[in-house]
């Protein structure tokens, strides 16, 4: 055979060595920041040796219809090389055995070829194999002693896996895309990091951020100022503590442009724990450096609207975070870093030598953080990155975490002090229509219940065309309406009431003059209270933050672990210094104590102590409730998405757009009541989708309220307009 293909199309050929050396010249490219070049480079030169078999080249020419495993050479040949390449050798193995699969778990000796482990895999018959291995690269290779930082122990070394796996399958995916593309596709075109910097502090300049007018500002501006000057300091572990309404969201970045500019970043990604707040943060970003710089990194961004150019740049950003500023939730940032699939792996190289902003760093995922934070200290000490923790009611993290964050602020009793903008009092315990008269004799007030039931027990007693109800019950297009209308009537001075799930706590840039929330743990309280007088427009004395109990509580004998951590807060600062730093320090001290054997829940590092990168990838999910997916048809343009859903077209920008008008609802087997989703399904108000027993839609517009959302109860009221 005198030409070996790698790829085919429509008659244009790429040979299998034009592709194993250009996968292998971007893989190297990929591994450089973290030291690992010579390794991304034998990877790429190696991964897909098995294309030089008989078998493959005969199907990729149209004679056969499979072409076989050709994964599995090529790991083979690095496996059997162990002694020579010392340590990259079990790495390459694995990168390269998952580049299509994902990674798969180490296994035992004990594993008999055919299974699906890395010892199975390695005792497969492979046809040719000699001939196959002949074509192997041993050269270059990493020195072993390069490795010893990065394999102290099994975390380390899987994190130096999936880095090196992250480089070759983009590296894999980006040389394919090429020829196949033809070249047509168009990556990158982004400003880089330091004219980004100057845009940013020009918009900071003009629209007058660095010469404030008022107290609260000037205030604003003494944050923002060591912001940027604690930014020329060295890379590393950083906490931001800024209380609610010191502008932590811009000053956290001007930290960052001038961190990244100073030590050559590539890039500043900003993490927000929910999709319900990402679009505020996104769109003041855009805002101030143009949305064909920023990258939106999410399960329910849709660039559809977008112009087709730029659209098309973002949707292949997307895939692997190559934009200099990269907005994204826990949930991705997380999920990825211990996803063993391609599609969230092949981004991790681009974490290397960036910026991390953690924003509502309190929100960490509980039962995830012992190996969150293993995660995080592995990427400041061996991957170059600078991260920032933010939070107005920072975590008390220190003793969980080997290295020593850095705090950015100094006085911070004292900033708290100035941004105390309100006067805490503690109602005691109320009826919903107690609750609900107090709240009708204030033109403008905010009622943060605990759960969505309970919000609209309070509502119902409200309703009225002057009240609003917010909860994850309304799609997130229909969310955002109603807080445009809320932000308008606040303006305007026009009457508005609001209740509300913990949904407007965190992210939500709302102002009003009295609030009522249900208490709970301190730092919701606290989150809760920031949309109390928000801008400092009058005096504490004014500002009430009322707190209550429910009737539900009232006739439940049990409290939450948060509330009897706050309760013991409360009895040992008292009322007035609630929202101080030193309450909120002891209360997530003792809010992690009480929780430690929670903190690592579903056994993740014992999963790394077996090298199980499949097995971990299943186990680590964010959002673990039993939730099904509704699709409501909330308008002329949702009416299209269904019509797509219904001929079953299920592409992954169609997907995301589909995101905007979901609502999930709880499923679960219970004995004796069912599910809200099985109540819906049970009354006929949903179905599923032909051929999909994952996505249901409405299908009885009266189920799905105009102020309240999706109905799981058979209660009257009026539905959407079809």
């Amino acid at each position: 055979m005198d030409k070996f293909i790698g790829h085919l199309d429509d008659g244009r050929i790429q040979t299998l060595e034009e592709h194993l050396e250009g996968t292998a010249t971007l893989a190297g490219q990929f591994a450089r920041p973290f030291g690992m070049e010579e390794a991304g480079v034998l990877l790429g030169k190696n991964h897909d040796l098995g294309k030089y078999s008989s078998s493959f080249q005969a199907y990729i020419r149209g004679k056969k219809k499979r072409g076989g495993d050709h994964s599995t050479a090529g790991a083979r040949f690095l496996w059997e090389h162990r002694k020579t390449l010392g340590p990259q050798a079990l790495a390459g193995a694995f990168c390269i055995a998952g580049h299509h699969a994902g990674l798969p778990d180490a296994g035992t000796k004990t594993n008999q070829p055919g299974e699906k482990t890395l010892w199975g895999r390695m005792k497969n018959d492979i046809p040719e194999y000699d001939e196959i291995a002949a074509r192997g690269f041993l050269t270059p290779a990493v020195p072993a002693e390069r490795f010893k930082p990065f394999s102290q122990n099994p975390a380390d070394s899987m994190m130096l896996i999936r880095m090196l796996f992250s480089c070759l399958v983009d590296a894999d995916f980006l040389d394919t895309e090429k020829f196949m593309s033809a070249g047509t596709k168009i990556r990158g075109h982004f400003l880089s990091i330091p004219e980004l910097a100057e845009r940013f502090f020009f918009q900071l300049k003009t629209r007058g951020y660095l010469t404030p007018a008022n107290r609260i500002n000037k205030k604003r501006y003494e944050i923002l100022s060591r912001c940027m000057e604690k930014g020329e300091g060295e890379p590393g572990l950083y906490t931001l503590t800024v209380p609610t309404g010191g502008g932590k969201t811009i000053s956290s970045m001007a930290f960052a442009m001038k961190q990244a500019v100073k030590y050559h970043k590539q890039r500043i990604i900003y993490v927000i724990p929910y999709l319900s707040i990402i679009d505020q943060t996104a769109k003041n970003f855009k805002d101030l450096l143009g949305e064909e710089n920023v990258l939106e990194s999410h399960s329910s961004v849709n660039y559809d609207g977008t112009e087709e150019d730029l659209a098309d740049r973002m949707k292949l950003a997307s895939e692997n975070w190559d934009a200099p500023i990269v907005i994204t939730t826990n949930e991705q940032f997380w999920e990825s870093l211990y996803g063993s699939r391609t599609s969230k792996c092949r981004k991790l190289h681009n974490l290397a030598d960036s910026m991390i902003i953690f924003d509502e760093a309190q929100m960490m995922p509980l039962d995830f953080l012992t190996p969150c934070l293993k995660a995080l200290e592995e990427l400041v000490t061996q991957y170059g990155v600078s991260a920032v923790l933010c939070s107005a009611t920072q975590p008390a993290l220190s003793r969980y975490l080997t290295l020593r964050p850095r705090e950015i602020m100094e006085n911070i009793p004292d900033l708290y002090q100035f941004f105390n903008r309100v006067t805490w009092q503690f109602d005691g315990e109320r009826t919903y229509d107690d609750l609900a008269a107090q709240i009708k004799t204030h033109q403008q007030a905010l009622c943060i219940a605990s759960t969505k039931k309970e919000a609209m027990e309070i509502y119902s007693r409200l309703a009225d065309e002057d009240s609003f109800y917010l909860s994850t019950n309304l799609c997130p297009v229909h969310r955002m309406k109603v807080i445009d209308e809320i932000r308008r009537r606040l303006k305007e001075g026009s009457p508005c009431r609001v209740v509300s799930t913990s949904i407007i706590s965190v992210g939500v840039d709302v102002d009003f003059p009295v609030a009522y929330l249900e208490y709970t743990g301190l730092d919701s309280l606290i989150q809760g209270a920031g949309r109390c007088n928000r801008e400092g427009r009058k005096s504490p004395a004014e500002s009430l933050v009322h707190i209550f109990r429910t009737e539900k509580e009232m006739k439940s004998p049990f409290m939450k672990k948060e509330k009897q951590v706050t309760q013991l807060i409360l009895r040992l600062s008292g009322t007035e210094h609630l929202s101080e730093p030193a309450s909120i320090s002891s209360y997530y001290e003792e809010w992690y104590k009480n929780n430690e054997g929670n903190m690592d829940r579903k056994h993740i590092m014992e999963d790394i102590e077996k090298t199980a990168f499949r097995e971990i990838g299943q186990k680590f999910k964010l959002i673990q409730d039993s939730t099904r997916s509704v699709f409501i048809p909330l308008n002329s343009r949702a009416e299209e998405i269904l019509e797509k859903l219904r001929q079953g077209i299920r592409t992954r920008d169609l997907m995301r757009e589909a995101g905007q008008f979901i609502v999930n609802v709880a499923d679960y087997e219970n004995s004796h009541t069912p599910s809200p989703f099985a109540r819906l399904m049970n009354r006929g108000a949903i179905a599923w989708f032909p051929g999909d027993s994952e996505l249901a839609y409405l299908t009885d517009p009266k189920a799905y309220d105009d102020k309240t959302g999706l109905k799981t109860e058979e209660t009257e009221g009026l539905g959407i307009m079809w």
